[in-house]
């Protein structure tokens, strides 16, 4: 069962999605320690719905629709807050890497595009508790096993993913077209996970 996690952990990781075609454009753009500190977010989100699913947290979600809509609705105002400041800001700060400020903004990106997404939150509840691997282990440590196997997977993977955006970023990165390619890219980016969540419905139901 282990086995069979792994290997659909590497296949969810690798299969283009919101996160990853994300994380290509950031570190294509800003480069590689931009697109580390912003994975190194998505995976304190990832470590976060884990222990609430581990802990049962995620039935408030589940049982009462307004707090799935409210999660929802922060999290597309919240995309288009930063379609809009992507927007309104010069080229030129797209490429301060090592900035102390833009290593704090991108890890904080990444905690909260992968928070305030309901469709992480439907993933974590449907996707693990069908890689339960014991009748004898709690439930919450081995959704907190399958938690850190995902982890390191999708810091695998993703990382892979970095290496690769950042020799783009060093060829392309001084090419004033390849900036304002990049930055338009972002926005698109963007709008178009803002618009994967707006559509996203709170299909699950709790049987007592």
């Amino acid at each position: 069962m282990l086995i069979s996690f792994i290997f659909s952990c590497f296949a969810l990781a690798l299969s283009p999605g919101p996160d990853n075609i994300y994380l290509t454009v950031l570190t294509s753009r800003s480069g590689k320690i931009a697109g580390l500190s912003f994975l190194l977010g998505l995976i304190t989100g990832c470590f976060i719905h884990t222990i609430l699913l581990a802990f049962g947290l995620n039935e408030l979600l589940i049982r009462h629709d307004i707090f799935f809509e409210i999660i929802k609705y922060i999290g597309v105002f919240y995309l288009l807050y930063l379609s809009y400041e992507t927007y309104k800001s010069e080229i030129t700060n797209f490429y301060l890497e090592g900035n102390k400020d833009e290593i704090q903004n991108n890890f904080k990106k990444g905690v909260l595009m992968n928070l305030l997404n309901p469709k992480v939150f439907l993933f974590f509840t449907l996707f693990f508790p069908n890689f339960i691997y014991s009748e004898t282990i709690s439930f919450k440590f081995q959704i907190l096993s399958l938690g850190l196997i995902f982890v390191v997977m999708t810091f695998i993977v993703f990382g892979l993913i970095i290496l690769f955006s950042n020799f783009i970023h060093k060829k392309f990165s001084s090419n004033n077209r390849f900036k304002i390619f990049a930055k338009y890219f972002n926005i698109l980016v963007l709008l178009f996970i803002a618009l994967l969540i707006l559509f996203t419905e709170n299909n699950l139901t709790l049987t007592n």
